[in-house]
């Protein structure tokens, strides 16, 4: 291994052992990064990810009128649409980890997206903050119990209630093409979707990016393992400011509103891509205590991970601010596992 990965940020390969970086792009111009190490991606390989991709939007697109999640958003309450085998296992995965967020994940946020302006359209030059009448009428439609799938079928029981899985199918995705690279022989390098998803197949270490300054890195990460998926969320992925005020694209269902939650960024490494997608989402909506931050939210939400047999191994940094006041919760040693890269954090290690 002899790589640097950064979330957010790419970095080039430390050493050149052969292969090449090949570019494709999906989900609305969203750029994704194929480096295959110690061997060239064959033009067999490269086909199949074109075809995933055009496969992906085909059925998960919100914006793509003809698409499978299109359909079950414009049809009306008790009207079934039919689905396929894969979008029916992505969207029983999207259930479980709504009901292992407590809600924080919830595919059908959708209509608050398109309220707050995130959606279809980003960034719009007229951004307003919707009224508190807009707002609670909007809540009404959000709720991922919702939707119902049947064997080769999906249906809803409210008329105006949409999902949207793009919080998760990024994750998939990179999952998905780093399976295509394994099955063509490539055994170094990683897959990048649009920076937040990676999928590694192997690589020295991983460098998170700082959500207060993009071109700096706030930890760097050591890995010693291989085929690994890596997720990071954040607050300053998308936003709008206007009146002095940021309003970032992670919405709370509950609240109707975009997060402000104290947490900047969430990164989770992993083994699952959708799974960890959806958990960094998540994990950016569940509040911190600056004070004791073993009694908030995130802590005790990062305990319910780092508990569960589904996410054995996790490594979580979630990285927190509220003016002079910044920590990151992680259950990671300084110094063994990780570098610490602004000294202005102090580390809070999570304990199950």
């Amino acid at each position: 291994m002899c790589a640097v990965l950064a979330a957010f940020v790419l970095l080039p390969a430390a050493c050149n052992t052969g292969g090449e970086q090949r570019h494709f792009t999906a989900f609305n111009n969203v750029d994704i990064t194929v480096q295959a190490r110690g061997k060239t991606l064959t033009g067999s390989a490269a086909d199949k990810i074109r075809a995933l991709i055009t496969e992906l939007n085909a059925e998960f697109s919100a914006t793509v009128n003809t698409s499978t999640v299109s359909k079950i958003n414009s049809a009306s309450a008790g009207d079934s649409v039919n689905i396929s085998e894969r979008f029916k296992f992505v969207a029983e995965v999207c259930g479980k980890m709504y009901e292992f967020t407590e809600g924080k994940f919830d595919p059908s946020v959708y209509p608050l997206s398109v309220l707050w302006q995130f959606s279809p359209n980003f960034p719009v030059a007229n951004f307003a903050v919707p009224t508190d009448e807009e707002i609670t009428a909007t809540k009404e439609l959000i709720g991922y119990d919702k939707f119902t799938l049947g064997g080769t079928w999906a249906t809803k029981t409210l008329d105006g209630a949409k999902i949207d899985f793009g919080g998760a199918l990024k994750g998939y995705c990179s999952d998905k093409i780093a399976e295509i690279m394994a099955a063509d022989g490539i055994k170094g390098g990683y897959v990048n979707v649009g920076g937040s998803s990676i999928n590694i197949l192997s690589v020295d270490s991983l460098s998170i990016v700082h959500p207060r300054n993009r071109t700096e890195n706030i930890l760097t990460v050591k890995l010693s393992e291989d085929n690994l998926a890596v997720s990071t969320s954040g607050d300053y992925e998308k936003n709008y400011t206007t009146g002095g005020k940021t309003y970032s694209h992670l919405i709370d269902a509950s609240s109707g509103r975009p997060a402000e939650t104290g947490v900047a960024s969430a990164t989770v490494i992993g083994r699952n891509g959708l799974k960890l997608d959806a958990l960094t989402t998540a994990l950016c909506l569940f509040s911190h205590d600056f004070k004791t931050p073993e009694n908030g939210e995130l802590y005790k939400f990062i305990q319910k991970i780092l508990a569960s047999e589904d996410f054995t191994g996790a490594q979580v940094f979630a990285v927190c601010v509220n003016g002079e006041e910044k920590q990151i919760l992680t259950n990671k040693k300084q110094g063994d596992d990780f570098t610490l890269n602004d000294s202005g954090y102090k580390i809070i290690t999570v304990r199950v």
